[in-house]
C-alpha cells in the first residue's frame, strides 16, 4: 500500500491534482516564446505583464476564438482540472458576463491559460 501511495503522490501537483500539465505548459511556453520573438520583449517581462493584466496581452496561437477552442479540445482534461482547482465552475456564468456555451468554453479556456502561465 505504501508503494501505491508514493506513486500516486509523484503524479500529484502542488494543489493535489493528478493531471500532468507538462505537455500543455510546454506548448504554452512555445507560444509565449513565439509571441516574444515576433513582437519583441523579454520572456519574464511578458509573463509578469500577462499575469497583471491578461486581457491586455495576447499569446500567439490563442488570439482567435477558433484557436482558443482548438486549444481547449486538445487539452480539455488539463483545462477542466485546473479550472476545478480554482473553483471556476462554482461561479455563475452571468457573474463572468458569459451568456452562451461557446463563450463559456472560450472564457474558461483563457482563465485556464492564466492559471497555466502562473506555473511557467
Amino acid at each position: 500500500m505504501k508503494k501505491f501511495s508514493k506513486v500516486f503522490e509523484d503524479f500529484q501537483d502542488e494543489d493535489g491534482s493528478s493531471v500532468d500539465y507538462k505537455e500543455v505548459l510546454g506548448e504554452l511556453k512555445e507560444m509565449v516564446e513565439s509571441t516574444i520573438e515576433n513582437a519583441g520583449g523579454e520572456y519574464q517581462t511578458f509573463i509578469d505583464s500577462f499575469m497583471k493584466t491578461p486581457e491586455d496581452f495576447q499569446i500567439e496561437g490563442l488570439i482567435n476564438d477558433s484557436d482558443i477552442y482548438d486549444f481547449y479540445l486538445k487539452y480539455r482534461n488539463q483545462i477542466d482540472e485546473i479550472l476545478n482547482s480554482v473553483k471556476f465552475y462554482q461561479t455563475p456564468p452571468e457573474d463572468s458576463n458569459i451568456f452562451g456555451l461557446y463563450d463559456f468554453t472560450i472564457k474558461g479556456t483563457m482563465k485556464a491559460v492564466e492559471e497555466f502561465v502562473k506555473k511557467l
